[in-house]
């Protein structure tokens, strides 16, 4: 069950305050990106129990001459020692058709799918417990070639995003072990993939599946045994947005597997109409709840409201 406790107020310059895709949480902070940022991500301090204000951003090192171009934040997992982790979506780009365009241009435009490079980067950054300030210097690397060297992945590069190609949005960490969620492909019979790796050496990876009944993953974030989910549509369409426990084990059947996956519908999201629920962070856990705040691409502050979530039995 998903109950709504309060909404959070975020307070002060948001830049992209109806396109926030990703949030994580650590101390008495919360960092905010959007999918149209072009190189920033936002700290935001706490100042009152449902209230935070922007304290700085946090320029990314993308390189120079990208101004036009989206870095297409999609995640954000805080690891041990305060460590964050920041993804791009990996993903291509089909035009969108405009209403103030001709009809020859919007045919045009449809028919041109755009590579975005910047899309393709992991950025590993050190924030201060304190003060939420950059401890450190910035790395990060490309898995694009990860990607494209995989007998299952590749087809899918060249396919643009929300048309069922590659699409990253979702990225939690697990001691040195990264996961990454994959909005699109869905595979037959509805299995998403999930890319298991290690930041320090993303050629070293396997794929584990979840099923989601059609929908592909909008984020997910590490909790005790597990993750949760939110899972969502592949394409630009309405639908709904569910919340899903899953223990991390590869779901992929097989009659000599010791133990089957456990993933089990927490719930659905409340998701106002137009709203997509693209962001959560996990503010508390406890024996049989956990305390979340999601986040909504197409809302004003991105309408970040936590939310108490019953835990599943575990088997």
């Amino acid at each position: 069950m998903i109950k709504e406790l309060e909404s959070i107020e975020f307070k002060g310059d948001i830049h992209k305050e109806e396109d926030i895709s990703a949030i994580a949480s650590f101390n008495r902070f919360l960092v905010i990106g959007s999918d149209e940022t072009k190189k920033k991500i936002q700290v935001l301090k706490k100042i009152e129990d449902n209230s935070y204000k922007v304290s700085h951003d946090i320029k990314l090192p993308v390189s120079e001459g990208s101004d036009k171009e989206e870095f297409d934040i999609e995640g954000m997992e805080i690891g041990k020692d305060n460590t964050l982790f920041v993804i791009g979506s990996h993903s291509l780009k089909r035009k969108k058709v405009k209403p103030e365009k001709t009809y020859e241009e919007n045919r045009e435009r449809i028919a041109t799918v755009e590579p975005e490079d910047k899309r393709n980067r992991i950025f590993k950054l050190t924030l201060d417990s304190e003060t939420g300030e950059l401890n450190g210097s910035i790395e990060s690397i490309n898995i694009k070639e990860t990607i494209l060297q995989d007998k299952v992945l590749k087809i899918f590069t060249q396919i643009p995003s929300k048309e069922n190609g590659i699409d990253i949005e979702g990225i939690a960490v697990d001691g040195d072990q990264l996961y990454l969620g994959f909005r699109g492909p869905v595979l037959r019979l509805n299995y998403v993939p999930v890319v298991v790796t290690k930041f320090d050496n993303p050629s070293d990876y396997e794929i584990r599946y979840v099923n989601l009944g059609g929908n592909g993953i909008r984020d997910l974030t590490q909790v005790k045994d597990g993750f949760l989910m939110i899972s969502g549509p592949v394409g630009d369409g309405e639908g709904s947005y569910q919340l899903y426990f899953w223990d991390g084990s590869d779901s992929i059947p097989g009659r000599d597997k010791q133990k089957e996956a456990q993933i089990s519908l927490l719930g659905k999201i409340p998701s106002p109409r137009g709203a997509k629920a693209e962001g959560i962070t996990v503010m508390e856990e406890i024996s049989s709840v956990y305390k979340v705040i999601i986040v909504y691409d197409g809302l004003p502050n991105g309408a970040a409201t936590l939310f108490q979530v019953t835990k599943p039995a575990l088997s």
